[in-house]
């Protein structure tokens, strides 16, 4: 039994479930609401045996629950202020009620009407009176992402929080420590983290800035003459006023909200904005259906007409219209809403800001105790403080930001935001609209049955002929009807070549229209009769057939169509629509030659008596490479949800057919009825998979709960109605056809149609937060167990283990040795999983593995105390332990690495790239020089080490990369993870 929801019970508590009671079938998708509720005994609308509340205790509950709403306002407004505020679209959700409303209005008006309330013509309005309404109303224009000018950029780049972190950083070393030195060095390393920053994102805006500047769009629109008739005129589509009245032919795009005042088979495609794959009927009929999309004579801005032809009169334009209820939330400041990478980053800068301020003031205590002079130890812990941060920080997590935007341009793909490839990479649930994003946004013709549900190849014959010979526009169905007989090496296509002679004639043609829902034409055939061929809707279709035709063994035979035969033909029907294929019916009549000749064709005459030859069906199929890509989202563990406009039965066929489970389905009218019950909610879009007939607004509210629910939400659009959801989602991928709204919401846009495309964003993503995340926790555990070494040697020494000058060198050095992370390898088992910013990861990673590096800091310290006696202050004996130390500090943190870098066994079971092989080697290389030099003997007061020192050396390097082995052994055990 498959649900629209599981069923959830308890003993200890009964509530209202949805549950899997109601199975899904063509009565449950067709039908307006398919919510089914579990019987009496399993679930009821109240509690059992609730004591009554006295007002006393009425009186304690709410004071209490006072005090339970006053905490976690409060709780709320901290978190806001340190991690950023959630989308609130309470106020954007009313306007969109509001023009909902004005449209239904409008649209209940009879053409006389029309005219009069926007004070129009049926030929328009003049060109003075235009120019009075453009300077009244405004540009027909919506107001669209302005780009960013670049100081805004560098700016942004400024105050991130790594950033501010370092700057704060360098003020105190440059106020307080009088260190112009740190201060210079800080400096340059925000300066070149920004700058690599900006260059990137004004790159990426700028390559955005041409795909959106491509063409200037135009529209046609009527002035009168003077003389009673009109003349037919092209404009900017800016410049288009309420009251312009618009011819309509196939291609034209409505260039604001308009209703129809004349029609004739029309059809307009609204999948931009519903997600309905199929174009639907507009006509000037007044209708009062559910949905707005679903009125007959409104058509909405950024539509566009599929066939038939129409006159409409623009109601509103520009920020009136209703897509700008979308357009204004999308600039609004409620949309500027925190994402993952966003808190992950804030809390690692305020983890790292904090063990700081918690840390330095013991060693300053502890030192100044020591010493006697605290403004030495003042000096010395501002020293530490900027050792315990990673300096390198902004710089390496922007270079691998870099770094992964070059790589992802070589997929065709325009990375808009920085932040936004890391994130992809922590991305767990992946959203995705249907139409045009997970199908071809082109509809085909999959089957052409005959009465035994057998793919026929007669059926497909006659649908050609109906097809070909109509003299009308074609319209979608036509032309998918045409591509598959063309397609097919058993159907005759080629009608115009008198070589192989003229097998039909068309006689007459009886035109599509909204009554009869059918289309025929007469053709005269070489034989002796001419041949009625009908295509049409199914009910429509089959009240007007009295045979069917049956096929065996190669031949065909004419039965009569009883009422049980209908009914059968019907139920077939009925289980191709819940499959979720467009059905279209084939009959066809014979017409004796000696009838021909003066006829007086009519439908009601002639369009009866058919005989039914078979069903066509038809389906947005989708992309070729969807089902592949499906299989690598699950091979990544990242989960699919699809969120579409378009009806349930059609998104659970395609959905099917890629391999995404449909277990779970629900549809937005059944949201509706549950979105007050928050709990409810909450667990519904955490087990549902497939949504159906959304609005704009439910699929921003889905995503917003997937993020409340931890999540790190990708979504996946291309149309008016995915344009929230893609800005409301922790990653917004769009494609260059999409339209300009989703485009402007959207953080990476695919110049190529291929969902591979994402995955392989998946995996630079992971690769760049994996390789972030090792010099975090590298350069972060180092600095912790460096603390404990120094606070060791503070109680211990009569004199500082290191200047500052020395940690400071120390720390450039190995930070030069971690630039070549960008492009170091990660562990094919590490990008199989996503992996979250975590503060409490890496603060545990600093407990396990700070520590053990001052074991070994220990060791030094005895080896160098009691072994080389170097015990006197102000002698050589400082410079000497001072430089040992700077040995066994820069050799151990930069070639340690190695051993963080992964989870196997260095060198062994993984290799690191060549590009930081290379770097680690050379800079302990350098390390080990400087003590040679006027650098180390001048500037930074060290000594060459004596050569009994080297086998000390060795010994604490072998061991530390043993411990660290068993260490990350037994951390992995407990935690399950490493980096």
């Amino acid at each position: 039994m498959r649900s629209h929801l599981s069923a959830r019970s308890s003993q200890d508590e009964k509530r209202v479930v949805i549950t899997e009671k109601t199975p899904l079938s063509t009565s449950s998708i067709n039908s307006s609401s398919s919510l089914s509720y579990g019987s009496a005994e399993d679930d009821v609308l109240v509690s059992i045996g609730t004591p009554h509340i006295h007002g006393d205790a009425v009186s304690i509950r709410s004071s209490a629950s006072q005090k339970t709403s006053m905490m976690q306002d409060l709780k709320t407004w901290i978190y806001n202020v340190l991690f950023g505020k959630t989308a609130n679209l309470s106020k954007s959700s009313e306007e969109e009620h509001r023009v909902a409303a004005s449209l239904r209005e409008v649209a209940s008006l009879d053409v006389d009407n029309i005219l009069k309330r926007f004070d129009t013509g049926f030929n328009g309005i003049d060109p003075s009176e235009a120019s009075e309404r453009l300077a009244k109303y405004g540009k027909n224009e919506l107001s669209s992402a302005v780009l960013k000018p670049w100081y805004v950029i560098v700016f942004q780049g400024l105050i991130h929080p790594f950033n501010v972190l370092l700057m704060i950083l360098g003020i105190l070393a440059i106020t307080v420590a009088e260190d112009s030195t740190t201060f210079y060095f800080v400096l340059a390393m925000v300066i070149l983290s920004v700058g690599l920053r900006s260059y990137e994102e004004l790159k990426s805006q700028k390559s955005f800035k041409s795909m959106r500047d491509l063409i200037e769009p135009l529209t046609r629109i009527l002035r009168p003459d003077g003389n009673g008739g009109f003349v037919e005129t092209e404009i900017p589509i800016a410049d288009v006023v309420p009251g312009d009245v618009l011819t309509l032919r196939p291609g034209d795009i409505f260039p604001g909200d308009v209703i129809l005042i004349e029609s004739k088979d029309l059809f307009v495609s609204q999948s931009s904005l519903t997600g309905e794959f199929l174009p639907v009927e507009k006509s000037t009929n007044v209708n009062e259906p559910d949905s707005i999309f679903d009125l007959s004579n409104i058509c909405f801005m950024s539509t566009s007409v599929v066939s038939g032809r129409g006159r409409a009169v623009v109601i509103s334009t520009g920020n009136s219209t209703y897509i700008s209820t979308i357009n204004s939330t999308l600039n609004s400041d409620s949309m500027e809403t925190r994402n993952s990478f966003d808190v992950g980053v804030r809390k690692v800068a305020y983890l790292l800001l904090g063990f700081g301020l918690v840390m330095v003031p013991i060693v300053i205590v502890v030192n100044g105790l020591t010493t006697g002079d605290f403004y030495e130890a003042v000096l010395f812990g501002m020293s530490v403080l900027i050792g315990l941060t990673p300096e390198m920080l902004p710089m390496i997590l922007n270079a691998n930001l870099a770094y992964g935007a070059s790589e992802m341009a070589k997929h065709k793909t325009i990375v808009r935001k920085l932040d936004a490839i890391q994130t992809m990479g922590v991305v767990d649930v992946i959203c995705s609209d249907k139409t045009g994003t997970l199908t071809q946004d082109n509809v085909v013709l999959t089957e052409h049955l005959d009465s035994s549900n057998i793919n026929n190849i007669d059926v497909l014959h006659y649908a050609f002929l109906n097809s070909h010979f109509s003299t009308g526009l074609k319209n979608v169905l036509d032309s998918a009807v045409i591509k598959a007989a063309e397609a097919s090496e058993h159907v005759k296509t080629d009608y115009a070549s008198s070589e192989k002679g003229q097998l039909y004639s068309l006689v007459e043609e009886f035109p599509f229209d909204f009554v009869r829902r059918r289309m025929s034409v007469v053709l005269k055939t070489s034989a002796t009769h001419a041949e009625l061929i009908c295509k049409g809707a199914v009910e429509e279709l089959l009240d007007i057939c009295v045979e069917v035709r049956e096929y065996s063994n190669g031949a065909s035979t004419d039965v009569e169509m009883s009422d049980e035969y209908r009914q059968k033909l019907l139920a077939k029907v009925a289980e191709l629509n819940g499959d979720g294929l467009r059905v279209l019916a084939v009959a066809t009549k014979a017409i004796p030659d000696k009838e021909l000749e003066g006829k007086d064709f009519s439908t009601d005459k002639d369009e009866i008596d058919l005989t039914f030859v078979g069903f066509l069906t038809f389906l947005d199929p989708p992309k070729d490479d969807c089902a592949a890509a499906i299989e690598d989202f699950k091979k990544y563990h990242v989960g699919i949800k699809v969120l579409t406009g378009d009806n349930l039965a059609v998104a659970c066929k395609v959905c099917k057919d890629v391999g995404i489970d449909t277990e779970y389905i629900i549809t937005g009218p059944e949201l509706e009825e549950i979105e007050d019950n928050e709990e409810e909610l909450d667990d519904i879009v955490e087990r549902t998979t497939v949504f159906a007939k959304l609005t704009p607004f439910q699929k921003f509210n889905i995503v917003n709960i997937l993020k409340k629910n931890g999540h790190t939400v990708g979504f996946l659009g291309d149309g008016i109605n995915d344009a929230l959801a893609l800005r409301g989602a922790d990653c917004g991928i769009s494609v260059d056809t999409a339209t300009p709204l989703a485009k402007d919401a959207a953080d990476f846009i695919l110049l190529e149609k291929s969902l591979h495309v994402i995955t392989q964003a998946i995996i630079r993503g992971r690769k760049t937060h994996a390789n972030t995340i090792k010099y975090i926790k590298m350069a972060a555990s180092s600095n912790f167990g460096n603390v404990f070494s120094v606070l060791i040697a503070s109680a211990w020494l009569p004199f500082q283990p290191m200047t500052g000058n020395q940690i400071l060198t120390q720390n450039l050095l190995y930070d030069i040795s971690q630039i070549a992370i960008p492009w170091d390898n990660v562990d094919d088992e590490y990008l199989l999983h996503p992996h979250q910013w975590s503060a409490d990861s890496i603060f545990k990673f600093m407990l396990y593995l700070g520590p053990l590096s001052s074991i070994f800091d220990v060791y030094t310290f005895v080896v160098l105390w009691f072994y080389f006696d170097f015990r006197m202050p102000f002698t050589d004996d400082v410079k000497y332990f001072q430089t040992c130390w700077f040995y066994v500090g820069l050799i151990t943190q930069t070639l340690i690495v190695h051993m963080i870098r992964t989870e196997k066994l260095p060198f062994i079971q993984r290799n690191p790239s060549w590009q930081l092989a290379l770097g680690t080697v050379s800079v302990v290389v350098v390390g080990i020089i400087i003590p040679f030099t006027p650098l180390g003997t001048s500037v930074l007061q060290m000594l060459p080490v004596p050569g009994m020192f080297y086998p000390f050396l060795i010994a604490a390097i072998v061991g530390y990369f043993v411990s660290t082995q068993i260490v990350k052994k037994i951390y992995m055990r407990r935690y399950k993870e490493w980096l």
